[in-house]
């Protein structure tokens, strides 16, 4: 009956947390450096998250927006930041990294809502105009020159405790930056959060660089790291809160190669992460964005592909670059249909390579051709082109032509018109 409790059901009872529990619990939550798994090279590995899972939640996560403003942030970041929020109610805030100013506002709106009297700080190369908020203050700045942003007499005055998030660049030099700036400023309590490492690997290498020299300083604090699940959040290892007061020591940071701003490519990172996309799309077929990042890689390679010169052509087919490239051509990517500016590449690559000498120009039009439709050339100019090849590189032309054969005559389909560039 209705409103009557089964007397099958066990009722539940609260759950007591003693004063000896909690305190167990806290002395676990927080570990040395050095206790944790790192790999900057393939972040993911360190994670509870598949490669799939991770890929498809960061493709997600990039179209996702705050109060209508791209803010590019994932759901479980959201979740563990409000708990944080809560937990040490900031004062002072600085986040390197604006972008559009979404997640700064978030910021500003959840102080309020948790009745934080705290200030946020959003520092950006591209100062945020489009945005306002009472407790949000957008500044023009550089990660790799805080200094002249963020003079010492008025960090001096700021109240605590401090909540630093790094999520500019995402590029090693950025972060290490960020990271020897303001670590002779943070004291004991202050959280300090690097973002992104599981997106894009730099940020992590220079997180682990930079507590190789001061790592005893801080503790890492798995309730927020592993609250999910090992590293479920694109923060992997990346909550860390300083055990120190200011100044307690003061380690010698070696000289730094800071390198170029941004996420490079080409890496070891770069190559997992494409690798990843062409995963998302065999787990799920079509998926638009990383779609959109295999066309992106595909016109990277071939700009690779024509500055490579012709006697570098096998050494790099066999690298670590070719061998993701082999993977590609071999899947169904290429036989989507392509765009109009990729078939105007197609008609001006040929053409380039027809002023090439044999059988370079062969070796160049079957590498690039590859990785679009095959019907693209007609099967006389493939069996013509056939001939000239190397034996590390027919095979591939000979496995493409086998299993495209069928949609050979559907070349108006696949590439938006009747006719073929040979």
């Amino acid at each position: 009956m209705v409103g009557e409790r089964s007397p099958d059901l066990p009722t539940e009872q609260p759950v007591a947390i003693t004063t000896e529990s909690a305190e167990a619990q806290a002395e676990d939550r927080f570990c040395h450096w050095r206790d944790r798994l790192w790999d900057a090279v393939r972040p993911v590995d360190t994670s509870f998250l598949s490669n799939t899972d991770a890929m498809a939640l960061e493709m997600a996560a990039r179209q996702y927006s705050y109060r209508g403003i791209q803010t590019i942030k994932n759901p479980f970041d959201w979740a563990l930041y409000s708990l944080l929020l809560w937990e040490l109610k900031p004062r002072t805030i600085f986040e390197i990294g604006s972008f559009a100013g979404g997640s700064a506002l978030w910021l500003g709106d959840q102080l309020n809502n948790f009745g934080i009297d705290g200030q946020i700080y959003s520092i950006d190369i591209n100062r945020v105009t489009e945005v306002s908020h009472p407790r949000v203050t957008f500044l023009e700045g550089d990660g790799r020159n805080l200094g002249a942003t963020l003079s010492a007499d008025w960090l001096a005055s700021l109240p605590r405790p401090w909540l630093i998030i790094e999520d500019a660049d995402h590029s090693y030099g950025t972060t290490i930056a960020v990271l020897e700036f303001f670590h002779p400023w943070l004291d004991r309590g202050d959280y300090l959060i690097v973002e992104d490492s599981l997106s894009a690997g730099k940020p992590l290498q220079a997180l682990a660089e930079f507590l190789a020299v001061c790592g005893d300083e801080y503790e890492i604090d798995t309730h927020y790291c592993d609250f999910y699940e090992r590293n479920v959040t694109w923060c992997i290892n990346g909550f860390l809160r300083k055990r120190t007061a200011v100044g307690a020591i003061a380690p010698a940071f070696p000289p730094r190669n800071l390198g170029e701003p941004g996420v490079p490519q080409w890496d070891g990172f770069w190559l997992h992460w494409m690798q990843d996309c062409l995963d998302l799309c065999q787990r799920s077929p079509g998926h638009p964005s990383a779609l959109n990042e295999l066309s992106s890689a595909r016109a990277q390679y071939c700009q690779r592909w024509y500055n490579t010169a012709a006697a570098d052509l096998e050494s790099t087919w066999h690298s670590s670059l070719g061998q993701f490239y082999q993977r590609l051509i071999a899947s169904n990517f290429p036989q989507r249909r392509i765009s109009p500016t990729d078939w105007e590449f197609l008609q001006d690559f040929v053409k380039y390579c027809s002023g090439l000498p044999e059988p370079e120009a062969s070796i160049q039009v079957t590498i690039v051709a590859l990785a679009f439709p095959i019907q693209a050339l007609n099967r006389a100019a493939w069996e013509d082109i056939h001939q000239r090849l190397p034996d590390w590189l027919r095979p591939h032309l000979e496995r493409a032509l086998a299993t495209r054969s069928a949609i050979l005559d559907g070349v108006g389909e696949a590439i938006g018109g009747g006719d073929r560039l040979m």
